[in-house]
């Protein structure tokens, strides 16, 4: 399985999915330990310029949404997304809203199951 989590370094999550810089991108085998790890740019994190054309979070080619599938995310972790967002990966991976803002702890309550998916 891999897990996304967007973020403002390796420490701290982004509370904003679609303006993040980056995302960290777990992969945790069947018996949830995690056997690698990647840092993945957010392309789309432009700004103002961005949403005009392509509206938050947009979907078009090079979008976060884009983005995380194309690296085979199976589960993503948010503070905030829009809805287009959820609307466009809510069919495709499991969704977890959190409030914490360590990366770390963020991926302990993934794995011991204490994260409700949304979806």
């Amino acid at each position: 399985m891999k897990i996304a989590i967007p973020i403002l370094d390796e420490k701290t999550v982004c509370s904003h999915f679609g303006k993040t810089p980056f995302f960290m991108i777990f992969e945790v085998n069947e018996n949830n330990e995690i056997i690698g790890s990647k840092k993945v740019g957010n392309s789309p994190c432009h700004g103002a310029a961005h949403e005009t054309e392509q509206g938050h979070g947009g979907q078009g080619p090079g979008s976060t949404v884009q983005t995380l599938l194309s690296e085979g995310v199976n589960a993503v972790v948010f503070v905030n997304m829009g809805q287009r967002s959820v609307n466009a990966l809510a069919s495709v991976v499991e969704l977890y809203q959190t409030s914490l803002e360590d990366v770390d702890a963020v991926l302990k309550e993934v794995l011991s199951g204490n994260l409700t998916k949304l979806n």
